[in-house]
Order: C-alpha cells, then sequence, then structure tokens
C-alpha cells in the first residue's frame, strides 16, 4: 500500500488530519507524517490520536519551529492548513464587537499569518496543497503591493496569486477563472452548516477537482446527537439576588416554577427508557414546586433552596451518570443560571431571541421579550435553540464562553462539548484532552473529518491520473 505524507500546519484538534486518514483510493492512503500546533491542549490530543513523535508544537513564525519543520518535512506530498484569521470570521468581534476592538483586529499578527504557511509551502514544496479558511476571507481586503496605486485587492486572491508564483496551479476543472471553492460541510455529510473556503493547489501542472455535494439529503442534528443519553445542567444559586432580571423571575414567580417542572415532566416522560430516576426527580420537583409557589415573601431565598434541592436531587440520583463511558466523559452540560434555563425552555424549537422579541414574528413571547437581559442595539440572535430535523449551525470556538447559540433541541441547557464533537463529524471514540473551554476550542476551530475526507479522496483521484 502506497501512502502519501502529509504535513499539517495550524493542527488543532486534528479535524483535517482525521479527514484524510479515514481517505482512500485503491491502495493509496495518507499518513500523517507532522503536525505542527501550537496549543498545549491540542497537541496533546494530537499526540494521542497521531503519535507524539509526529507532533511539533511551537510558533509558525518562530525561525528554529520553522527549521525544524523543514527539515524534518522535505519529502511530504501534501500540505494542508488553515491559518487563523481573526478578523476574516463572519461571527463575533470582527462584525459585531466595538470600533476600538475592530481597529485592534486589523493589527492582529493571526492575520498574516497565512505568509508563514506560504513561506513553508515554498521551502518544502510538496506536490499538493489545501488551503482552508472562513468564507468571510471573501470580503477582506488588503493592499497590492505589486501595484503602483496600492490597490485594494481581495485576501483570498492574493493567496492563489501567491501560490501561483511559487510554481501551483490554483485553477478549478470544467473552468477558466474560478480558483477557489466555497464549499457547505453540510452537503457532504457533515450534520451542520458550515460555509467554507477551499483551495486545492498541485505542482503536477493539472486542474484542481472540484468538490462536489455526495449527499441527497441533509444529515440532521437528531441523526448526529438523538440517540445519547439525557444531560441535565447544574443551576448557579450564587449571587442569583443580583442576576440581571431577576425580578421578572420574582414577579412572575409562579409561571416559571411552572414551566420548570412541565419540562422535567416532558423529558422524564421522553427519556424514561433507561432512566427511570427521571421520573422520581420529576415527582420530586413536582412536589417541590406545589409547595413553595403560593409563598410570598422572601422569595430569592425560597428559590435558591429550590434549586439547590434540584442539583443535589440529579446528583444523588445519577441522573448523568447514566450510560455514561469512557468516551462519554466529555458529554456533560455546564452550568447554567436560572434565568437562562426558562429562556431555554420557552424559546420554541428552531427559534432565536430575535425571533421571540419581535412582535410580528409568529414566535413572538412577550414574557421572554421582558425577560431578555442583553443590549438590544447591537445582534439580538444570543440566544439560538437548535431544531432536531435540521443541520445545527456553525460549530464556533466561540462555545467555549458561553454556548447560548447553541442550545440543545429539547433539555434545558446549551450543547456539551461531546455534541459539538459528533455535529462536526469526528468519530465517536475520538478523544480531546484539556478542560471543557479547551476542548469547546479545538472543536470549534477543525475542519469537519468529513469534509477533509472529501478533501483528501479529491486529491488521491488526482494522484491516480
Amino acid at each position: 500500500m502506497r501512502k502519501l505524507k502529509v504535513l499539517d500546519l495550524f493542527a488543532g484538534g486534528g479535524g483535517f488530519s482525521t479527514g484524510f486518514l479515514q481517505s482512500k483510493e485503491d491502495d493509496l492512503r495518507f499518513e500523517i507524517h507532522r503536525a505542527l500546533e501550537i496549543n498545549d491542549s491540542a497537541c496533546d490530543t494530537l499526540r494521542n490520536h497521531i503519535g507524539k513523535e509526529r507532533v511539533i508544537q511551537g510558533d509558525i513564525t518562530d525561525k528554529t519551529v520553522k527549521s525544524e519543520v523543514i527539515n524534518s518535512c522535505k519529502d511530504v506530498d501534501v500540505i494542508i492548513g488553515g491559518p487563523p484569521c481573526q478578523t476574516f470570521s463572519l461571527a463575533g468581534p470582527a462584525r459585531s464587537g466595538s470600533k476600538e476592538m475592530r481597529e485592534k483586529l486589523k493589527d492582529d499578527p493571526r492575520n498574516t499569518l497565512y505568509k508563514h504557511f506560504f513561506e513553508l509551502v515554498s521551502s518544502i514544496k510538496p506536490s499538493y496543497v489545501v488551503f482552508e479558511n472562513v468564507e468571510g476571507m471573501l470580503s477582506k481586503k488588503a493592499e497590492d503591493r505589486n501595484q503602483l496605486n496600492a490597490k485594494q485587492s481581495q485576501v483570498i486572491e492574493l493567496v492563489c496569486d501567491e501560490l501561483e508564483c511559487i510554481g501551483y496551479t490554483t485553477r478549478i476543472e470544467a473552468s477558466l477563472t474560478e480558483r477557489f471553492q466555497v464549499v457547505n460541510a453540510a452537503d457532504f455529510g457533515v450534520s451542520q452548516h458550515r460555509r467554507r473556503i477551499i483551495i486545492i493547489a498541485n505542482r503536477l501542472g493539472v486542474d484542481n477537482p472540484r468538490l462536489v455535494s455526495n449527499v441527497r439529503k441533509h444529515r440532521d442534528v437528531k441523526k448526529a446527537i438523538g440517540k445519547l443519553p439525557i444531560r441535565l445542567p447544574k443551576i448557579t444559586t450564587n449571587r442569583l439576588e443580583i442576576l440581571k432580571n431577576i425580578d421578572v423571575i420574582l414577579r412572575n414567580y409562579e409561571y416559571c416554577l411552572e414551566v420548570f417542572s412541565r419540562n422535567l415532566r416532558e423529558l422524564a416522560e421522553r427519556y424514561f427508557e433507561g432512566n427511570e430516576n427521571l421520573l422520581i426527580l420529576s415527582e420530586t420537583v413536582e412536589a417541590d414546586v406545589q409547595r413553595i409557589k403560593q409563598i410570598k415573601s422572601d422569595k430569592i431565598n425560597h428559590l435558591k433552596e429550590f434549586l439547590e434541592r434540584y442539583n443535589s436531587l440529579v446528583l444523588d440520583l445519577g441522573i448523568n451518570d447514566k450510560d455514561s463511558s469512557d468516551k462519554l466523559t466529555s458529554h456533560q452540560s455546564r452550568d447554567h443560571n436560572f434565568r437562562d434555563i426558562i429562556i431555554f425552555i420557552l424559546t420554541k424549537e428552531g427559534s432565536n431571541s430575535s425571533k421571540f422579541m419581535n412582535p410580528l414574528s409568529d414566535d413572538y413571547d412577550k414574557f421572554l421579550d421582558k425577560l431578555y437581559p442583553y443590549a438590544r442595539n447591537k445582534h439580538k440572535d444570543t440566544y439560538v435553540k437548535h431544531s432536531w430535523n435540521k443541520p445545527s449551525n456553525t460549530i464556533l470556538a466561540h462555545m467555549e464562553k458561553d454556548g447560548l447559540k447553541f442550545i440543545h433541541p429539547d433539555q434545558p441547557r446549551t450543547f456539551t462539548p461531546y455534541e459539538a464533537q459528533l455535529l462536526q463529524s469526528f468519530p465517536k471514540d475520538y478523544a480531546f484532552y484539556g478542560g471543557r473551554n479547551a476542548q469547546y476550542r479545538q472543536i470549534g476551530n477543525a475542519v469537519p473529518p468529513l469534509l477533509g475526507k472529501v478533501i483528501g479522496e479529491a486529491i488521491l483521484k488526482l494522484e491516480m491520473m
């Protein structure tokens, strides 16, 4: 069996590498010769999956690191990678941050990391190069220093120009002008809408393969995570009395308690099989609600006691331990406050806060409109509840912050790292190292392995020609 050697730059948690390792064409395969990554947790993840001797940990801008990469990768056949480009993203500070933040991002050194990517390509000269980046790169402009008038050009065009200057063909088959492709991972079997720029380039002087969808129907969220065991969040009670808009909760005390109790009863019915203690939890909470909902005084402390009792019950009954295994260690919910729990429950499946605050929307909810705690003069889609029967929205590294754009379709919480992993099409037994936030970051930054597999197979077919 012949193998093409791969160098994975900005390797992260290994999504691109995993996809290439899954690719095959007759007796031709890939092997990950080296992977370069700077982050500690991501390097631990890579070492576990491809071997510690194949991982180079360091900064691509460091001359010593560059030399190590060049000296150890002189005979690699393929270089793959997606240089981080902070201001290219269509989500996050580049779009919605303050003016000061946007100005600061203009000078962010991460925006020029692609230049170091091409410096290594130029030195190593592999047969193939794959460049992946966010769709927002299409709107990024840069000074074209080859023009006397310093004309503003698309960065993506300059990337293609750079590849061609160092001997690569970027032209795509069946086109005279196209040099890059914008693809949606959902079109390749990933349970997630994720639009990305892909450039495939080669030194063979032939046209590059066009990536064509290989699915007739998009894979939905339910197919990816619908069979996982239920996970209930711990509800934080610290500083509950100063939680933003807690006064709205207290003015609607009985209603909120009933909403919470009813949701638990519905979950107990839906997830009863294999987790009978859910019914005990639901019945106990319902009895507690009936006992305290009529209390008119000192509501905040009674609410605290109620939530702490709920937390203890979830723990004592082992609700979140059912069907637990080594591969499900990352399938645990982050903590949430009671206000957000109520918002999660009352937001309709497949809807968001922009809709429930809009009186003209069918999803408008007067109570949620009052309960919404964030500024309304920026973006209003802070809360997004996913739908079982559609692919998820783009899984983002921002999940390490709060995850509010990734609310589970029927459980009152945001996605666990394991759910994010499956929505990204990582194998079920793939292990991410580091704490929960580090895992979210690796998963959110990754190239979905199924998309990487399609790209890898396209290159193998080109090699077989």
